[in-house]
C-alpha cells in the first residue's frame, strides 16, 4: 500500500462568500437520546418525511432543521441502526431551547439458516461467510449507474469536547456509479464553504502538517492513505465501501481482497435499522502495536453493508501484555484513527448516508518561559541572557546547567557573575581552545543566526513552574465529515467542468468556483453546539 503523510488537511485562512443554502435562518434544535441510558445517540438519520431531505445528529446528539418545516405541518422521521424507527410531528417541537427525543432500542431475533446440498442439514451462517457474501454482492447491492449527493460537509477539531475550527460546505457529488474509479471520475461542486467565525480559532491547530519541526503531526501517519487532493477528496477516499477495489487505508486496504484474509471476527449478534433485520459482526485485528476493534452490519435480506465502523488503536509505549486477551481488553491504548460509514437503502440499492473520519494529532506550543536574546560584552568576555520573565530559582543553578554551542562546538561557561529579574550575566571560558570560538563569536561581524548559536539553561523555572523552554505537546482530534441530505438517481451530468471543485487546491482557495444551482435554497448546515454536553 502506498503510505505518506496526511497532510492535506489543510487549515481553512479564507472562506468563501456565502450563498443562500437554507430558506431561513431559524432553526429548531433536536437531541437524541437513548430512552434507557439517556447517552446520546450519535450519527442518526433525522429525515423530512416526503421530502427525501435530512441531517445527520452530533457527536452529542444534537441536529437542527429550518423552523419553515413546522409551518408546514411535516413530520420528522428518525432513524439510526439498533434503535427503533420513531415519527414526530414538527409542530409539537418547542421553538426556542432544545428539544429531547428519547430513542428506545430495538432487538430482533435472527433465525438466519442455511441448507447444505451435500449434507441436507440446516445450520447457521458464520460471521465471515456472511461478510463474503456481502463482499461478494457490492456489484448488486450499490449503484452502477450515474447519481448524485447532495450534504452538508465539515471539518474542525475537538479539544476538551470544545469544537474549534470549524469550516462548514454544502457540497453536491457527482459519481459514476460504483463500475467507475472514484477518485478519477468523481466531481464535486461547492454551493458555499465558508470558516464558521463563532467557533474559537486556534490558528496553531489549523496550521498545516509539519513533520519537520513537529509542530503540527499525526502519530504513526502512514496509517493514512495519500491519494494526493484536497480534504474532502482525501475524506471521501477513505470510503472502502465505495472504493472496495483499491487499496483505501491501512489494514482494511482493499476491501474484497484483504479484509476476510486480514482480520478476526466476533459471533453474529442480531439488530435492526428501522424495520430491516441486521447482523451486527465484531471486528479484530492485531498487529502489535497496533489494534482494530470495529463492527460491520449487514442487512439480512440481501447481505448489503450498512455501516462499517473501523478504529485503530495503539499500545501506550509503557505498557505490556502477556496475551492477547489482555491487550484487546486493556484501556492503556490510544485511539490513532476511526472510519465511520453508513448506506441506506433507496429502493434497490444502497447509497451513502454519512462518512466521519476521526484522526487524532498533536501540537507543540511555543515555549511559556523562554530565552529572548543574549547580549555580549566583547571587552569582558561576558555574556547577558536575557529571559521573557523573571525566574523563581535563581539560587539552584549551577555552571552544568549552561549549553552554549556556536558551530556545532561547545562553549563552556566559567561562572555565574549576576542572576537578578530577568536576567543572568556569565563569564565565558577562557581555556585553550576556547578562546579562537569566543573571538568569533564576539566579532562585529557575525550572523549569529547563520552561524547557529543556541543557548539552552536546564532546570530553570518561573513563577508558574513553567521550564525554561519547554514546548508542551497538546493532542487533538481532528473531524472530516460528509452528511447526505438528498440522493439524486440517474442524474443527467447537467454541470459544466467551469462549475466544479479543483480536487488539488484547498476548498478554501479563493479560486475554487461557486457551483450555481436553482435548488440550493434546499438544503441547510447542521452546525453543531459549540460544546459537546453529555
Amino acid at each position: 500500500m502506498k503510505f505518506g503523510l496526511f497532510f492535506f488537511i489543510w487549515a481553512v485562512m479564507f472562506s468563501f462568500a456565502p450563498v443562500a443554502y437554507s430558506q431561513s435562518d431559524e432553526f429548531i434544535t433536536g437531541k437524541l437520546l437513548d430512552a434507557k441510558t439517556k447517552e446520546p445517540i450519535v450519527f442518526a438519520t433525522v429525515r423530512i418525511q416526503g421530502k427525501a431531505l435530512g441531517v445527520i445528529s452530533n457527536l452529542d446528539g444534537g441536529f437542527k432543521i429550518p423552523i419553515e418545516f413546522q409551518l408546514e405541518g411535516t413530520v420528522l422521521e428518525i432513524s439510526s441502526m439498533g434503535y427503533e424507527t420513531k415519527n414526530i410531528q414538527i409542530s409539537t417541537l418547542k421553538k426556542n431551547g432544545i428539544n429531547t427525543i428519547l430513542i428506545k432500542s430495538a432487538v430482533l431475533e435472527l433465525q438466519e439458516t442455511i441448507v447444505t446440498a451435500k449434507a441436507k442439514r440446516s445450520k447457521r451462517l458464520s460471521a465471515r461467510k456472511i461478510i463474503k457474501y456481502a463482499l461478494e454482492r457490492i456489484p448488486d447491492n450499490y449503484p452502477n449507474d450515474p447519481f448524485s449527493l447532495i450534504g452538508y460537509y465539515r471539518d474542525y477539531q475537538l479539544q476538551k469536547k470544545e469544537y474549534i475550527n470549524l469550516n462548514e460546505a454544502i457540497v453536491q457529488v457527482f459519481d459514476m456509479g460504483f463500475q467507475s474509479d472514484d477518485y478519477t471520475n468523481t466531481q464535486y461542486g461547492l454551493f458555499s464553504y465558508e470558516k464558521n467565525k463563532d467557533f474559537k480559532v486556534d490558528s496553531l491547530a489549523a496550521k498545516p502538517y509539519d513533520y519537520v519541526t513537529k509542530d503540527k503531526f499525526i502519530p504513526d501517519a502512514s496509517l493514512i492513505s495519500d491519494y494526493g487532493g484536497n480534504e474532502l477528496m482525501i475524506l471521501h477516499i477513505h470510503d472502502a465501501i465505495r472504493n472496495h477495489d483499491i487499496k483505501t487505508y491501512s489494514f482494511v486496504n482493499k476491501l474484497t481482497e484483504d479484509f476476510l484474509k486480514g482480520h478476526l471476527f466476533s459471533s453474529v449478534e442480531k439488530t435492526s435499522y428501522g424495520n430491516k433485520a441486521v447482523y451486527k459482526i465484531g471486528i479484530k485485528k492485531m498487529m502489535p502495536p497496533f489494534q482494530v476493534v470495529g463492527t460491520i452490519y449487514i442487512d439480512k435480506s440481501n447481505y448489503a453493508i450498512r455501516k462499517l465502523d473501523y478504529a485503530v488503536y495503539k499500545k501506550n509505549s509503557d505498557s505490556s501484555f502477556e496475551n492477547k486477551r489482555d491487550f484487546y481488553n486493556s484501556t492503556e491504548k490510544e485511539l490513532l484513527i476511526e472510519i465511520l460509514v453508513e448506506y441506506t437503502d433507496i429502493k434497490d440499492k444502497m447509497y451513502l448516508n454519512y462518512i466521519s473520519f476521526h484522526n487524532k494529532f498533536r501540537i507543540r506550543r511555543p515555549a511559556l518561559f523562554r530565552i529572548k536574546k543574549g547580549l555580549f560584552d566583547k571587552a569582558n568576555g561576558l555574556l547577558e541572557i536575557e529571559l521573557n520573565k523573571p525566574a523563581k530559582n535563581y539560587d539552584e543553578l549551577k555552571l552544568s546547567d549552561f549549553s552554549l554551542t556556536f558551530k556545532g562546538k561547545e562553549i563552556r561557561v566559567q561562572r555565574i557573575i549576576k542572576a537578578v529579574g530577568n536576567k543572568i550575566t556569565v563569564k565565558l571560558s577562557s581555556k585553550p581552545g576556547q578562546i579562537e570560538l569566543i573571538s568569533q563569536l564576539l566579532s562585529n561581524d557575525r550572523d549569529l543566526e547563520k552561524e547557529k548559536l543556541f543557548m539552552r539553561i536546564k532546570n530553570l523555572i518561573d513563577e508558574d513552574f513553567n521550564l525554561l523552554d519547554e514546548r508542551k505537546l497538546e493532542s487533538f482530534d481532528q473531524f472530516r465529515e460528509f452528511f447526505t441530505q438528498k440522493v439524486i438517481k440517474d442524474f443527467n451530468n447537467d454541470f459544466s467542468k467551469e462549475d466544479l471543485m479543483y480536487k488539488t487546491i484547498p476548498l478554501y482557495d479563493s479560486s475554487q468556483p461557486i457551483y450555481k444551482k436553482n435548488d440550493n435554497v434546499d438544503y441547510w448546515m447542521n452546525t453543531p453546539l459549540k460544546t459537546i454536553e453529555n
